[in-house]
Protein backbone atom coordinates (compact mmCIF):
# COMPACT_ATOMS: atom_id res chain seq x y z
CA UNK A 1 0.00 0.00 0.00
CA UNK A 2 1.27 3.20 -1.10
CA UNK A 3 1.39 5.95 1.70
CA UNK A 4 0.99 9.57 0.95
CA UNK A 5 1.67 12.17 3.02
CA UNK A 6 1.47 15.88 2.81
CA UNK A 7 4.52 18.00 3.93
CA UNK A 8 4.01 22.00 5.34
CA UNK A 9 7.05 23.38 2.68
CA UNK A 10 9.18 25.38 4.89
CA UNK A 11 11.46 26.86 1.97
CA UNK A 12 14.74 27.67 4.52
CA UNK A 13 14.88 23.87 4.92
CA UNK A 14 14.22 23.34 1.26
CA UNK A 15 17.45 25.70 0.54
CA UNK A 16 19.88 23.66 3.54
CA UNK A 17 19.02 20.85 1.40
CA UNK A 18 19.52 21.89 -2.21
CA UNK A 19 22.45 23.14 -0.71
CA UNK A 20 23.68 20.10 0.79
CA UNK A 21 23.32 18.29 -2.51
CA UNK A 22 25.40 20.62 -3.82
CA UNK A 23 28.23 19.65 -1.28
CA UNK A 24 27.71 21.97 2.13
CA UNK A 25 26.89 20.72 4.98
CA UNK A 26 24.48 17.97 5.99
CA UNK A 27 22.58 18.47 8.99
CA UNK A 28 23.43 16.02 11.32
CA UNK A 29 19.49 14.83 11.90
CA UNK A 30 19.12 14.07 8.33
CA UNK A 31 22.76 11.62 8.81
CA UNK A 32 20.03 8.24 8.89
CA UNK A 33 18.92 8.89 5.37
CA UNK A 34 21.65 11.13 3.57
CA UNK A 35 24.03 9.67 1.67
CA UNK A 36 26.77 10.69 -1.30
CA UNK A 37 23.95 8.68 -3.89
CA UNK A 38 22.04 11.58 -3.23
CA UNK A 39 24.70 14.22 -4.40
CA UNK A 40 25.42 11.68 -7.44
CA UNK A 41 21.62 11.45 -8.44
CA UNK A 42 21.43 15.29 -8.80
CA UNK A 43 24.07 14.41 -12.24
CA UNK A 44 22.05 11.72 -12.98
CA UNK A 45 18.79 12.90 -13.08
CA UNK A 46 20.60 15.66 -15.30
CA UNK A 47 21.41 13.02 -17.58
CA UNK A 48 17.53 11.74 -17.38
CA UNK A 49 17.40 9.37 -15.00
CA UNK A 50 13.83 9.55 -13.37
CA UNK A 51 14.67 7.43 -10.25
CA UNK A 52 17.48 9.86 -9.64
CA UNK A 53 14.91 12.31 -9.54
CA UNK A 54 12.66 10.68 -7.94
CA UNK A 55 14.76 10.20 -4.97
CA UNK A 56 16.23 13.87 -4.99
CA UNK A 57 12.64 14.81 -4.50
CA UNK A 58 11.69 12.02 -1.65
CA UNK A 59 15.06 13.38 0.06
CA UNK A 60 13.02 17.08 0.02
CA UNK A 61 10.48 15.78 1.78
CA UNK A 62 12.71 13.51 4.44
CA UNK A 63 14.67 16.84 5.14
CA UNK A 64 10.91 18.68 5.68
CA UNK A 65 10.01 15.92 8.18
CA UNK A 66 12.75 17.01 10.85
CA UNK A 67 11.20 20.24 11.31
CA UNK A 68 7.19 19.96 10.52
CA UNK A 69 4.79 17.58 10.96
CA UNK A 70 3.55 16.01 8.08
CA UNK A 71 0.31 14.47 7.60
CA UNK A 72 -0.63 11.21 6.53
CA UNK A 73 -4.14 9.36 5.46
CA UNK A 74 -4.99 7.26 3.29
CA UNK A 75 -6.54 7.75 0.49
CA UNK A 76 -4.35 11.39 0.59
CA UNK A 77 -2.46 14.17 -1.40
CA UNK A 78 -2.65 16.61 -4.02
CA UNK A 79 -2.26 14.25 -6.70
CA UNK A 80 -4.96 12.35 -5.43
CA UNK A 81 -7.22 15.45 -5.05
CA UNK A 82 -6.92 16.44 -8.03
CA UNK A 83 -7.39 13.60 -10.09
CA UNK A 84 -10.32 11.72 -8.02
CA UNK A 85 -11.87 14.73 -6.27
CA UNK A 86 -11.46 18.19 -7.19
CA UNK A 87 -9.64 18.83 -10.18
CA UNK A 88 -9.39 22.52 -9.64
CA UNK A 89 -6.89 21.91 -7.58
CA UNK A 90 -4.23 21.63 -10.03
CA UNK A 91 -4.28 25.24 -10.77
CA UNK A 92 -2.95 25.88 -7.48
CA UNK A 93 -0.39 22.75 -7.94
CA UNK A 94 3.65 23.06 -9.21
CA UNK A 95 5.71 20.39 -10.01
CA UNK A 96 9.05 20.31 -7.82
CA UNK A 97 11.24 21.04 -10.58
CA UNK A 98 10.09 24.84 -10.20
CA UNK A 99 11.80 24.90 -6.66
CA UNK A 100 14.97 23.59 -8.09
CA UNK A 101 15.32 26.13 -10.90
CA UNK A 102 14.13 29.21 -8.49
CA UNK A 103 17.73 27.80 -6.81
CA UNK A 104 19.84 28.27 -9.60
CA UNK A 105 18.84 24.60 -11.41
CA UNK A 106 18.89 24.56 -15.28
CA UNK A 107 15.63 23.31 -17.06
CA UNK A 108 17.70 20.54 -18.38
CA UNK A 109 19.04 19.38 -14.91
CA UNK A 110 15.83 19.12 -13.28
CA UNK A 111 13.93 17.89 -16.69
CA UNK A 112 13.51 14.19 -15.38
CA UNK A 113 11.63 15.32 -12.39
CA UNK A 114 8.43 14.16 -11.61
CA UNK A 115 5.14 16.52 -11.93
CA UNK A 116 2.60 14.62 -10.00
CA UNK A 117 2.59 11.61 -7.47
CA UNK A 118 2.90 8.33 -9.52
CA UNK A 119 1.75 5.24 -7.61
CA UNK A 120 4.04 3.36 -10.12
CA UNK A 121 7.20 4.54 -9.41
CA UNK A 122 7.17 4.03 -5.51
CA UNK A 123 8.90 6.38 -3.44
CA UNK A 124 9.00 9.41 -4.75
CA UNK A 125 8.11 13.23 -3.98
CA UNK A 126 5.30 15.09 -6.33
CA UNK A 127 3.86 18.30 -6.79
CA UNK A 128 3.26 21.40 -3.92
CA UNK A 129 1.09 24.84 -3.70
CA UNK A 130 3.00 27.70 -2.85
CA UNK A 131 2.43 29.02 0.37
CA UNK A 132 0.74 32.72 -1.65
CA UNK A 133 -1.81 30.30 -2.69
CA UNK A 134 -2.86 28.36 0.12
CA UNK A 135 -5.67 30.58 1.35
CA UNK A 136 -7.24 29.63 -2.58
CA UNK A 137 -6.34 26.03 -1.32
CA UNK A 138 -8.34 26.37 1.57
CA UNK A 139 -11.21 28.12 -0.18
CA UNK A 140 -11.40 25.41 -2.68
CA UNK A 141 -11.95 23.06 0.19
CA UNK A 142 -14.12 24.35 1.43
CA UNK A 143 -16.70 25.86 -1.50
CA UNK A 144 -16.37 22.56 -2.83
CA UNK A 145 -17.19 20.55 0.38
CA UNK A 146 -20.83 19.15 -0.86
CA UNK A 147 -19.13 17.98 -3.77
CA UNK A 148 -16.11 16.22 -2.43
CA UNK A 149 -18.22 14.26 0.28
CA UNK A 150 -20.11 12.64 -2.56
CA UNK A 151 -17.32 12.10 -4.59
CA UNK A 152 -15.57 10.16 -2.07
CA UNK A 153 -18.75 8.33 -0.98
CA UNK A 154 -19.53 7.18 -4.59
CA UNK A 155 -15.89 5.90 -4.56
CA UNK A 156 -16.62 4.30 -1.31
CA UNK A 157 -14.08 6.33 0.90
CA UNK A 158 -15.00 7.98 4.64
CA UNK A 159 -15.07 11.42 3.52
CA UNK A 160 -14.53 12.48 7.23
CA UNK A 161 -10.78 11.74 7.84
CA UNK A 162 -9.65 12.51 4.50
CA UNK A 163 -11.07 15.81 4.00
CA UNK A 164 -10.48 16.53 7.67
CA UNK A 165 -7.29 15.63 7.53
CA UNK A 166 -6.48 17.92 4.16
CA UNK A 167 -8.53 20.76 5.55
CA UNK A 168 -6.08 20.50 8.95
CA UNK A 169 -2.98 20.41 6.80
CA UNK A 170 -3.69 23.41 4.32
CA UNK A 171 -4.97 25.58 7.28
CA UNK A 172 -1.55 24.83 9.64
CA UNK A 173 0.44 25.34 6.55
CA UNK A 174 -1.60 28.69 5.63
CA UNK A 175 -1.14 30.12 9.30
CA UNK A 176 2.28 29.81 9.35
CA UNK A 177 2.95 31.39 5.99
CA UNK A 178 4.21 28.04 4.47
CA UNK A 179 3.47 25.74 1.14
CA UNK A 180 2.38 22.10 1.26
CA UNK A 181 4.43 19.35 -0.45
CA UNK A 182 3.33 15.75 -1.04
CA UNK A 183 5.49 12.44 -1.13
CA UNK A 184 4.94 8.79 -1.26
CA UNK A 185 6.33 6.23 1.19
CA UNK A 186 8.06 8.80 3.41
CA UNK A 187 7.45 7.18 6.41
CA UNK A 188 4.27 4.36 7.65
CA UNK A 189 1.04 5.32 8.80
CA UNK A 190 2.74 5.22 12.17
CA UNK A 191 5.63 7.22 11.29
CA UNK A 192 8.45 4.30 10.98
CA UNK A 193 10.86 5.80 8.70
CA UNK A 194 11.60 9.03 9.56
CA UNK A 195 12.97 9.03 13.26
CA UNK A 196 11.76 11.70 15.55
CA UNK A 197 9.23 12.68 12.79
CA UNK A 198 5.75 13.77 14.24
CA UNK A 199 3.21 12.24 12.25
CA UNK A 200 -0.29 13.19 12.39
CA UNK A 201 -3.38 11.07 11.28
CA UNK A 202 -6.90 12.56 10.88
CA UNK A 203 -8.95 12.56 14.17
CA UNK A 204 -12.56 14.22 13.73
CA UNK A 205 -12.08 15.91 17.18
CA UNK A 206 -9.55 18.72 16.20
CA UNK A 207 -11.29 19.57 12.68
CA UNK A 208 -13.33 23.04 13.50
CA UNK A 209 -17.08 21.65 14.50
CA UNK A 210 -18.78 23.97 11.41
CA UNK A 211 -17.33 21.91 8.89
CA UNK A 212 -17.75 18.35 10.85
CA UNK A 213 -21.17 19.16 10.57
CA UNK A 214 -21.30 20.09 7.01
CA UNK A 215 -19.59 16.98 5.78
CA UNK A 216 -22.18 14.86 8.19
CA UNK A 217 -24.87 16.60 6.87
CA UNK A 218 -23.88 16.41 3.10
CA UNK A 219 -23.45 12.42 3.38
CA UNK A 220 -26.48 11.69 4.78
CA UNK A 221 -29.10 10.67 2.15
CA UNK A 222 -32.34 12.59 2.04
CA UNK A 223 -34.91 10.96 3.76
CA UNK A 224 -37.89 9.56 2.13
CA UNK A 225 -41.33 10.84 3.17
CA UNK A 226 -43.17 8.25 5.47
CA UNK A 227 -45.99 5.91 4.01
CA UNK A 228 -48.92 8.41 5.33
CA UNK A 229 -47.11 11.44 3.26
CA UNK A 230 -47.01 9.25 0.41
CA UNK A 231 -50.79 8.12 0.34
CA UNK A 232 -51.97 11.46 0.92
CA UNK A 233 -50.04 12.69 -1.89
CA UNK A 234 -48.51 15.51 0.38
CA UNK A 235 -45.88 17.69 -1.72
CA UNK A 236 -47.36 17.43 -5.09
CA UNK A 237 -49.41 19.66 -6.98
CA UNK A 238 -53.14 18.34 -6.47
CA UNK A 239 -55.09 18.33 -10.13
CA UNK A 240 -58.60 18.53 -11.21
CA UNK A 241 -60.62 16.17 -12.35
CA UNK A 242 -59.25 16.97 -16.21
CA UNK A 243 -55.55 15.93 -14.79
CA UNK A 244 -54.72 19.67 -14.93
CA UNK A 245 -53.11 21.23 -11.86
CA UNK A 246 -55.74 24.07 -11.10
CA UNK A 247 -54.78 27.89 -12.83
CA UNK A 248 -52.91 30.07 -9.89
CA UNK A 249 -55.31 32.69 -10.90
CA UNK A 250 -58.39 30.91 -9.10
Amino acid sequence: MEIVSLHPLDLDVVGRYIASLRGGVVDPAWSGWFSERLREDVARMGAGDELAANRVTLGMARALSHSQPLFVQQPFGLSFWEAHVDRPIGMLMRPPSRIFQDAGFTPAAVRAMPIRLDLQHGMMGGAYIPARLMDQALALIDEHLERTVKRLVAAEHDPMPTIGLMYEAIAYARDRGLGLYEAMDVVGLDGEGIPGATVVGPDPKRLDPGVRDRIVAYQTPPKRPGLIKRLLGRGTVPLVPNGRPPDASG
